[in-house]
C-alpha cells in the first residue's frame, strides 16, 4: 500500500543562458578564385610581331604571332604574354582573369601535362632569357640557328606553344613555307628544340595571390581585438599595406603590440594585424582592405577572358614578372545582451522550519513564480528557488514518480545552474522551458 500526498499546481522552470547574443561576420580572400582580375589587352606594348607557317592539326596557313600585353588593373606596367589556342581568336576588348591551371585545362581539353610543357617552354625561351642563350641551348642540342632574332625567336616560341596545346598532336611549322619566308631555318630549329626538351613534368602553377585569413573562429564581441593573417604567394618581400575601407565605425587597425598601423606601414606574407572593435556604438561593420605589388609571379600563369558566353582566346604569361593584388575582410558585430543575474524576489518562497499543524494545501500557491531564470542558484537560509525542497513538510508523505513529475532539489538546482554557467561562455541568447504537472487527487491508493 502507497500512500501519496499529490502536489498542486507544482512547476518547474528550467532557464538555459547562451551568453550575450554577440555575432559577427568575418570573411576574406583576394577572389573566389584567387589571381588576378581585370587585366585589360594593352595593343600599344605588344612586342616582336611576326607570322609562322603551319600544317597538320587540320588548321593550316601563315599565322600572326606577337608577344601580346596585359596591362593589371591598377598596375603600371605590362604583362607579357603568349596565346594557347592556335584556333580561338583574340578578343581585345575583354577584360581577362588568372585561371586555375586544372580548372581550364579540362575546359579546352588540354592536358594538365601538356601544360606544364608549356611552362617549361616558357622558362626556356624569350623573354623568360636571352635570344643569346635560348641560340647556344638550341645549337648545344644540335638544332642549330644563326643569328637568332627577337621576332624569330616569338614565332617559335608561339608555334611551340601551340603545338603543345593542339589535341590531335599533329601541328607543326611547314618548314618550307617557313624557310621561302625567312631565308634560313632558324625558327623551323628553334621550333624542333624547344618542342623536343619540353618537360611534361612538374608542380601545378600556382596563382598570384593576396588573401586575408580571420584568426579566429569563434563570434566577436564589441570590444574584442581580431587578428587577420596576410597571405601571398610572394613570400619574400614586404609589401603588403593594410586599412579601412569607407567609416571604421570606431575600430582602430593595430599590430600585435597595440600600436596603431599607418597607412605607410607595410608587411611580409604570414603578418597578423589586428582589428581593435570599440565598445561603442554596439552595432558596426568595417572592411579590412590589404593591397601591393606581389613580385615573382612566375612564366606560365594561365588568363581567360572574363565573359566565358563568348570567350576569347586564353593566354599565358610569357615571364616572370610583377603585378598587384588585393583582398578584402568584412567584419560585422551586433549589440551585446546581458542576461539577468538575480530572480525576482516573487520566484521564492519561505518554507517553515518545523512541521505545519494545518494539512496541507491543495490549491496552487497565489504567487506564481517569476519568468526571469537566475544564472547562479539562491542560497539564502531559509529561502528556496522556484524548484521545490526535496524533504517534504513533516507529517506529510510526498510520493514522485520519475515518469510524471522532474527531480527537484538542491543537486538538481545546481546542475541547471553549473550548466547554465558553461553555456554562458558559448554565447548566444536565452531559453526558458517551463513544465506543468496538474495537482492529483488526495487519498490513499492500495
Amino acid at each position: 500500500m502507497q500512500n501519496s500526498t499529490s502536489g498542486s499546481g507544482r512547476r518547474l522552470a528550467t532557464a538555459i543562458f547562451l551568453g550575450a547574443a554577440s555575432t559577427a561576420m568575418v570573411a576574406g580572400s583576394a577572389h573566389a578564385d584567387g589571381g588576378i582580375k581585370g587585366a585589360s589587352v594593352d595593343p600599344a606594348g605588344d612586342k616582336d610581331a611576326g607570322t609562322v607557317a603551319l600544317t597538320g592539326g587540320g588548321n593550316a596557313g601563315t599565322f600572326e604571332t606577337v608577344l601580346i600585353a596585359l596591362k593589371p588593373k591598377g598596375g603600371d606596367s605590362d604583362l607579357l604574354t603568349y596565346c594557347i589556342q592556335q584556333t580561338v581568336t583574340l578578343n581585345a576588348s575583354q577584360l581577362y582573369d588568372e585561371a586555375d591551371w586544372a580548372k581550364e585545362a579540362a575546359r579546352i581539353h588540354i592536358s594538365p601535362a601538356h601544360l606544364q610543357g608549356i611552362k617549361w617552354i616558357l622558362n626556356h625561351s624569350v623573354p623568360q632569357i636571352s635570344t643569346t642563350a635560348l641560340a647556344s641551348a638550341s645549337n648545344a642540342a644540335h638544332d642549330p640557328v644563326v643569328n637568332l632574332s627577337e621576332t624569330e625567336a616569338v614565332e617559335a616560341t608561339q608555334a611551340a606553344i601551340w603545338a603543345m596545346a593542339d589535341p590531335t598532336g599533329a601541328l607543326k611549322i611547314n618548314q618550307t613555307a617557313q624557310k621561302s619566308a625567312d631565308g634560313d631555318d632558324n625558327v623551323y630549329q628553334l621550333f624542333t628544340y624547344l618542342t623536343g626538351a619540353a618537360s611534361t613534368g612538374g608542380t601545378v602553377q600556382q596563382q598570384a595571390s593576396l588573401n586575408i585569413v580571420p584568426a579566429q573562429t569563434s563570434a566577436p564581441h564589441a570590444g574584442d581585438k581580431l587578428g587577420f593573417k596576410l597571405v601571398s604567394t610572394d613570400t619574400t618581400d614586404q609589401f603588403i599595406s593594410v586599412g579601412f575601407t569607407g567609416d571604421a565605425s570606431g575600430a582602430k587597425l593595430v599590430d600585435g603590440t597595440g600600436k596603431a598601423i599607418g597607412p605607410t606601414d607595410t608587411f611580409k606574407s604570414g603578418t597578423t594585424v589586428y582589428v581593435q572593435l570599440p565598445t561603442k556604438p554596439a552595432n558596426g561593420t568595417v572592411t579590412l582592405h590589404a593591397s601591393g605589388i606581389a613580385n615573382g609571379i612566375e612564366a606560365g600563369r594561365v588568363f581567360v577572358s572574363e565573359n566565358q558566353t563568348t570567350p576569347g582566346q586564353n593566354l599565358i604569361l610569357a615571364q616572370t614578372s610583377s603585378a598587384p593584388v588585393a583582398a578584402d575582410a568584412g567584419v560585422s558585430w551586433t549589440t551585446v545582451v546581458t542576461p539577468p543575474t538575480s530572480p525576482s524576489s516573487s520566484s521564492s518562497s519561505s518554507p517553515t522550519s518545523h512541521p505545519s499543524s494545518s494539512h496541507p494545501s491543495t490549491s496552487p500557491s497565489s504567487t506564481s513564480p517569476s519568468t526571469t531564470p537566475s544564472s547562479t542558484p539562491t542560497s539564502t537560509a531559509g529561502t528556496t528557488t522556484t524548484t521545490p525542497s526535496s524533504t517534504p513538510t513533516e507529517g506529510t508523505t510526498t510520493s514522485t514518480s520519475d515518469t510524471d513529475l522532474a527531480h527537484t532539489g538542491a543537486g538538481n538546482t545546481m546542475a541547471i545552474g553549473g550548466g547554465a554557467l558553461a553555456l554562458v561562455a558559448a554565447g548566444g541568447g536565452m531559453v526558458v522551458y517551463t513544465r506543468r504537472r496538474k495537482a492529483g487527487q488526495q487519498g490513499t491508493h492500495s
